[in-house]
């Protein structure tokens, strides 16, 4: 990886153009408004916040992550590292070639001069809702079905990619206000690789520990809809019950 870069997703040049948003310290010196209290681990800074900017009489949003000397070992860089935002991006780029659709990415960026920064602005969210809050929703039983079997797919075309989410909360799933099968992952800092059937039922453990309005029919409709799409095909039986043993073996370990 570069120590030195900078690019704009080519729809978005002659938006950030006319705003002198075009290079490296323009971003990394705009005002913007935190979405919570910078992260001093790692022995750096990372911080996110709100950017909203004029588009044709309207406002547009974008997230903006900066990061100074905020980086995790990869093995192309096993002694200083890259910054979690970069390899964040790498990831939303590789999944989006295996078809899971994630956030998109209009300004990434690295500079390594006093400090290893980084910058990393991806478009918000506009008519998707998380899926807490989409699950809280009335709606017709048919697009419930829907969405639940969408969310399992996806999660099934992840685990297919070969890779895990590994921090799966609802408020990482964000379903379309307009179509209930149009779903988007965010929050890909701990993707890792995994190599069996095992390792992805930390996935479907952690979305179905924190989502407890969800019926057994309708975790059975997920967990039909991720086999179909997963390359570890379980019985519906097998799958269920090994997960219920991990979110069994969660709530023990808590009360204890």
């Amino acid at each position: 990886m570069k120590a030195q870069f900078f690019q704009l997703e080519p729809t978005f040049v002659a938006l950030f153009e006319s705003l002198n948003l075009d290079h490296f310290s323009a971003w990394w010196n705009v005002a913007i408004e935190r979405v919570d209290e910078p992260n001093l681990t790692r022995g750096g800074r990372s911080e996110v916040g709100q950017l909203s900017v004029p588009v044709n009489g309207q406002r547009q949003t974008f997230y903006l992550k900066r990061q100074a000397n905020y980086n995790c070992r990869t093995p192309g860089s096993p002694i200083r590292g890259i910054p979690v935002a970069l390899r964040e991006w790498q990831k939303i780029s590789w999944l989006k070639k295996q078809g899971v659709q994630t956030l998109e990415v209009v300004c990434v960026g690295r500079e390594s001069l006093r400090e290893d920064r980084a910058i990393l602005a991806t478009a918000a969210l506009e008519q998707f809702s998380p899926f807490d809050v989409w699950l809280a929703r009335p709606m017709p039983d048919r697009d419930r079905a829907n969405g639940l079997c969408a969310l399992g797919q996806l999660i099934g075309r992840l685990h297919s990619a070969g890779v895990k989410h590994g921090c799966l909360y609802a408020k990482h799933i964000y379903f379309s206000d307009n179509d209930p099968t149009e779903l988007r992952l965010i929050d890909l800092e701990k993707c890792k690789r995994i190599f069996s059937r095992w390792a992805g039922l930390r996935d479907l453990d952690t979305l179905l520990r924190h989502s407890p309005s969800l019926t057994r029919d309708e975790r059975r409709l997920l967990y039909t809809a991720y086999n179909e799409a997963s390359p570890y095909p379980w019985s519906l039986a097998s799958l269920e019950q090994a997960v219920m043993r991990r979110m069994y073996a969660k709530g023990a370990a808590r009360d204890e």
